[in-house]
């Protein structure tokens, strides 16, 4: 029996689904709201620290950059050791760090601090998918897949919330940082009450143990479905970086937009993410179609994006087409996540995400400084414009990907 065919035992099975997912949910929610921790705090660490924002984006960048290159590899430790040990030492790592953030005395201590938060952060996309492949229902893994979604656009829609307008507003940054820390370590803790549920069967690894790990990761690079899901990861993270780093300020330079009303702009393309998941989790489950439903939403969000681009609207407008493209392109990660399962080899879960998945820290990594280039040169409808060829590119990604369900047999071999 392979990882993918472990059905969950010890509970009836839609409880113990509902527990796995709530719990992996948890836990993507935080690797996400503590991957800009700082993000809102860079005006305060800039005055605080007297270091300019080319510096304290060099903390995002080797964040990323750390994140990507070890979660490349780190599935090789999922499918030998099982995920919930490694997502447990990911929260913690994160929470740690973020926690000792709020002590540093100075700006180079912040550089560390972030290789450290990387190494926990690259463990939840291969460890939580693994986990959930093998233990939800086939039936119920599109909404599986979508909540975990969801969970890490939650975790980005909170971390303002709580870490600045919450705390460090009237608290300064460094509580905020640190009461960001201790909620990290209490939901490991609950975490860790509950990691029976996430635990595989004895023996549910054996075939990734026979396999030559390192070797595979050759196999993969020449496995053009895969490879385009790598590319697609990082299309996809480099598009959002643009938006959640630099729309704001590109709106209020394009249209003149008062400050909180240019903000409410990334609100609704959030709000509209967050959305768009759990809907495309319930499509995923419901229509078997996951390539078309995939480029749809990638076109209409480049749509959208276009639109804000090259046309004069109105805010309220803007506003409007931020939440449509939102909601089109959360839509469509369920799907995604159910062909890249398509074409991975059986035993190979963890690697196969972790390898595809570090697409995400490289765009990650690169994106800002493709945004901040265009930027610094004033092209700020180029943000917008970006974007768009970001998604529109993704697509050709997702009709090479829809290929991979011949491709995994071969790839096993």
């Amino acid at each position: 029996m392979t990882a993918i065919e472990t059905a969950p035992a010890g509970a009836p099975e839609g409880r113990s689904d509902a527990l796995v997912i709530g719990l992996v949910g948890l836990a993507h929610m935080l690797s996400h709201f503590y991957q800009i921790a700082l993000g809102p705090l860079f005006p305060l660490l800039r005055d605080d620290f007297d270091v300019s924002y080319t510096a304290l984006g060099l903390i995002v960048s080797l964040f990323y950059g750390v994140s990507g290159v070890c979660q490349a590899f780190v599935g090789i430790l999922v499918d030998r050791y099982g995920g919930d040990r490694l997502m447990l030492f990911g929260i913690t790592t994160m929470a740690v760090s973020v926690l000792l953030m709020g002590f540093a005395p100075a700006y180079w201590v912040l550089l560390p601090l972030a290789v450290v938060a990387a190494v926990g952060n690259c463990v939840f996309h291969p460890a939580d998918l693994a986990i959930l492949t093998a233990k939800v229902s086939p039936e119920r893994l599109g909404r599986a897949y979508g909540i975990h979604g969801f969970g890490g656009t939650c975790g980005y829609f909170l971390s303002p919330i709580v870490i600045y307008y919450g705390v460090a507003s009237f608290a300064g940054w460094r509580a905020g940082l640190i009461t960001a820390g201790v909620l990290g370590l209490i939901a490991a803790g609950v975490i860790y009450r509950f990691r029976a549920a996430l635990r595989l069967p004895a023996g549910a690894a054996a075939g990734a143990e026979a396999m030559p790990s390192f070797a595979f990761y050759g196999r993969l690079v020449s496995n053009l479905p895969l490879m385009a899901a790598f590319a697609y990861f990082a299309l996809i993270a480099g598009a959002l970086i643009g938006v959640q780093n630099f729309s704001v300020t590109a709106l209020v330079e394009i249209y003149g937009a008062p400050l909180a009303l240019a903000t409410a702009g990334l609100t609704a393309y959030l709000a509209g993410s967050a959305m768009g998941i759990l809907a495309g989790g319930e499509l995923a489950d419901r229509v078997r179609r996951h390539a078309l439903i995939a480029s749809c939403g990638l076109a209409i969000g480049a749509a959208a994006m276009s639109c804000i681009a090259f046309l004069a609207l109105p805010m309220p407008a803007v506003i409007a087409l931020l939440a449509v493209g939102g909601f089109c392109l959360g839509g469509t990660n369920p799907s995604r996540d159910v062909l890249v399962r398509g074409a991975t080899p059986p035993g190979a879960t963890g690697k196969v995400f972790g390898f595809v998945y570090s697409g995400l820290d490289l765009g990650g990594a690169l994106g800002p400084l493709l945004f901040g280039w265009l930027m610094d040169g004033g092209r700020f409808r180029g943000v917008f414009i970006a974007i768009a060829a970001m998604y529109l590119i993704g697509i050709l990604s997702v009709l090479q990907l829809k290929r991979g369900r011949k491709a995994a047999p071969a790839a096993a071999e």
